[in-house]
């Protein structure tokens, strides 16, 4: 009887995502909105970068170094800014931005002989947004959704976060500042992600979403109060303090921390060359605060940046210098950095980005470290999409640390101009704990159906 009522809970919630999806479809239908390319086709000059959801949300961001006087708000499931929504589902400033059912099949196997396992997952996203501007405020408010059947037991979106609430001020003319909070809570580090690398080839800017495979919780909540400045129409100042709270349900090893406090400050100068390109000069203060231990682990990195976006679809921005931290072991010194390329052709697009420095990717640790990913998405038709992507991340100083690696195959068939179905494949090796990190290879098989709201002709 018991293993009758979770196949049942499983069915129904099935049925009951695709009807949902089913019906934002047929209402999408009587829009009488242009068509555009049906999704998973490239998208128009201006996309609204929506079009391809997340379910990881903490990540490696790669900020475009050219600004606005109108300070962007990010969206909290993609690499671009938040911006106008054309969803017919919607009361006032409040929108559906997508929805999406997936059936997630998994397999784990340690390298050690310890840990396999093979799961099964029903899951219901949806993006929703509410996004207000007064006379000199902006609000907008960003909300993921999930509700998850895993292994036949439901879990309800309480235990599946992803939060983040945005408050933009224009002081005065020279001067803005936005208030910023993002919270995510994973009930276990299992990644559903579709495709790790996100760009937005109208600012050019790309995201690195987490991919390690994890067995313990994940909860991490970042706040973050630029303050930006114009020293001049095409000068710019920025501070930004930030807080930044992590915790997981593992255990503390050689290599990983489960709980970790990190206050920081960054002081960004940019400057603009020309419309297209921008030079900026960067410093980060970063002190990590662990439980049990009273000393500050200080990390200090200074960098200097370059952007520009050429003729033909072409966007390359990136920064260098070094970075520095006081272990109780004694000083240590790197090098440090990021960059990302962005090209976009007719019918497809290629992204490249990298990163080394402090991050918390998915795991807690001391340690620098390395990511490099590299994703091509190619239009068939005005219909059928494939891709593929690949990606690397490595403990840069650890002898025995953490590092991982994955490829991804991906193909999606647009069925009206709303709603498509889609598919991908992932192979991950690791090096892990695990506790925060399994140590060995996994598999993930992902498929559903998704809808987009048509979007007008911009």
């Amino acid at each position: 009887m018991k293993a009758t009522r979770k196949i049942s809970g499983l069915a129904l919630g099935s049925l009951l995502a695709i009807a949902v999806l089913v019906l934002c479809g047929s209402v999408s239908a009587q829009e009488p909105t242009p068509q555009p390319p049906a999704p998973g086709t490239q998208p128009p000059a201006k996309p609204d970068s929506t079009d391809q959801p997340s379910d990881d949300s903490t990540s490696l961001d790669h900020p475009p170094l050219v600004t606005t006087t109108t300070p962007p708000i990010h969206q909290i499931d993609g690499a671009g800014f938040v911006g106008p929504s054309f969803s017919p589902i919607h009361i006032g400033a409040l929108s559906l931005r997508y929805a999406q059912y997936a059936q997630i099949f998994s397999s784990g196997v340690s390298t050690s002989g310890q840990g396999d396992f093979q799961n099964t997952a029903s899951q219901f996203s949806a993006g929703i947004v509410f996004d207000k501007e007064f006379r000199k405020t902006h609000v907008v408010f960003q909300y993921v959704p999930r509700a998850t059947i895993f292994n036949g037991q439901v879990y309800p979106n309480f235990v599946n976060q992803d939060t983040g609430v945005s408050l933009a001020f224009a002081l005065s003319p020279r001067l803005t500042l936005t208030l910023g909070d993002h919270f995510v809570y994973y009930r276990s580090n299992n990644s559903f992600v579709d495709i790790f690398l996100d760009s937005d080839p109208v600012s050019g800017t790309t995201l690195q979403r987490d991919f390690l495979q994890g067995p313990s919780s994940w909860l991490i909540n970042s706040l973050t109060a630029p303050v930006a400045y114009s020293l001049s129409a095409r000068t710019r100042l920025t501070v930004t303090p930030s807080f930044v709270y992590v915790s997981t349900s593992g255990q503390a090893t050689a290599t990983t921390i489960p709980t970790v406090r990190e206050y920081g400050v960054s002081v960004n100068a940019s400057h603009d060359l020309t419309a297209r390109s921008s030079i900026s000069g960067i410093y980060l203060v970063q002190a990590d605060v662990f439980p049990g231990s009273s000393f500050k682990t200080i990390y200090q990195t200074v960098e200097g940046g370059y952007s520009h976006s050429f003729n033909g679809g072409w966007s390359v921005s990136g920064t260098f210098g070094f970075i520095t931290v006081n272990f109780e072991s004694g000083r240590s010194w790197s090098e440090s950095g990021s960059g990302s390329l962005v090209k976009s052709f007719r019918r497809s697009r290629a992204t490249l980005a990298y990163f080394r420095g402090h991050s918390f990717s998915g795991y807690v640790s001391r340690q620098f470290s390395d990511r490099i990913d590299a994703s091509y998405q190619q239009n068939i038709g005005r219909r059928f999409m494939v891709g593929g992507s690949a990606g690397y991340l490595r403990d840069v100083a650890a002898v025995s640390g953490i590092w991982g690696k994955y490829a991804q195959a991906n193909a999606s068939f647009g069925l009206t101009s709303t709603l498509s179905l889609f598919s991908n494949y992932v192979h991950k090796w690791q090096r892990g704990d695990n506790q925060q990190v399994f140590n060995g290879s996994t598999d993930f098989v992902r498929f559903g159906i998704q809808w987009v709201p048509r979007q007008a002709t911009r």
